[in-house]
């Protein structure tokens, strides 16, 4: 069971449901921003961020019971909460909250975790560092996340590791240059990590700027997804030079999907991508999992 967001039917983007036909049929319908879902390991539930998308601190988290269509809302902090991730048991959630101990906004995040009905809300990585894009490992024992705290540098972001309490934090990979590493996600069988990994002569951040990104995208790439084991070794599953990101892996491990942006530029200047969902098999070969269709300008982040 996939789902993703798109902005086929609002500016805004609402999150749909991928069907045995490869078709998406939408899920919300609402006139906020929706993203970053989770699809509960029982498949009830999608876990999701929510709110204005030019208001960030309205962003909270939200539960979407998908027999019945009924929303919960789970957090209710005026900071932004997203990025949910849930416990393989279904015991706990997993989010990113961007606020300080007292509970006020924060320029950067920290990992924290919740029942499944919004309860019990806690840091389980209180630093003054950026920590975002966590996951829980198979056994639940372990958190994968991403982290500024070593280079201390707000662009350049690598792969750590901590226990489900917040102790025992070990960096699992190390970036050089302009390098920065992103949205981590568990091998099934918990030996190993797939994360995209950003190349470009600039920082990536850049990519936010609205008069640097259509200009000077030549340097705001190549992104890749690569894979790292639990001792730190790191391998490139794919070779695009363009931006792939996003990896998941289904849950036999037999195969991976990943974002694929195809960039669409008119005279040395970029006006627009292609976003395609790809499956990588287990023989290295690719196939687009959905045709393309209104969807493909806007797909973006998706939960499996």
């Amino acid at each position: 069971m996939i789902v993703s967001m798109s902005r086929a039917d609002t500016p805004e983007g609402e999150l749909y449901l991928l069907d045995k036909d490869n078709n998406l049929a939408r899920l919300t319908y609402n006139s906020r921003h929706e993203n970053n879902p989770a699809v509960s390991p029982d498949g009830r539930y999608v876990a999701f961020n929510a709110g204005d998308e030019h208001e960030m601190l309205t962003w909270e988290i939200y539960l979407l019971e998908l027999s019945t269509g009924v929303e919960t809302r789970l957090t209710d902090n005026n900071v932004i909460d997203a990025h949910p991730d849930w416990h393989p048991h279904e015991a706990k959630l997993v989010f990113s909250s961007w606020r300080d101990a007292a509970g006020n906004p924060s320029p950067t995040a920290d990992i924290h975790v919740m029942n499944p009905d919004g309860t019990g809300q806690r840091a389980v990585s209180p630093s003054t560092w950026e920590d975002n894009d966590a996951e829980w490992s198979p056994d639940g024992g372990t958190i994968v996340f991403k982290s500024t705290r070593n280079t201390q540098m707000p662009a350049r972001e690598e792969i750590f590791l901590m226990n489900a309490d917040g102790t025992g934090v070990r960096r699992l990979t190390t970036t050089t240059g302009w390098q920065s590493d992103h949205d981590p996600s568990w091998h099934p069988d918990g030996h190993a990590v797939t994360f995209n990994r950003y190349e470009g002569a600039r920082p990536w951040t850049d990519m936010t700027n609205p008069d640097t990104l259509p200009l000077r995208w030549r340097e705001l790439v190549p992104w890749n997804v690569h894979a790292v084991d639990l001792t730190g070794n790191v391998s490139r599953l794919t070779d695009h030079a363009e931006m792939i990101g996003l990896p998941t892996w289904n849950a036999d491990g037999s195969a991976l999907l990943f974002l694929r942006l195809d960039l669409i530029v008119s005279e040395s200047i970029l006006v627009g991508a292609h976003h395609r969902l790809m499956l990588l098999d287990p023989d290295g070969g690719t196939r687009q999992l959905i045709p393309d269709d209104r969807h493909t300008p806007t797909l973006e982040y998706y939960g499996w």
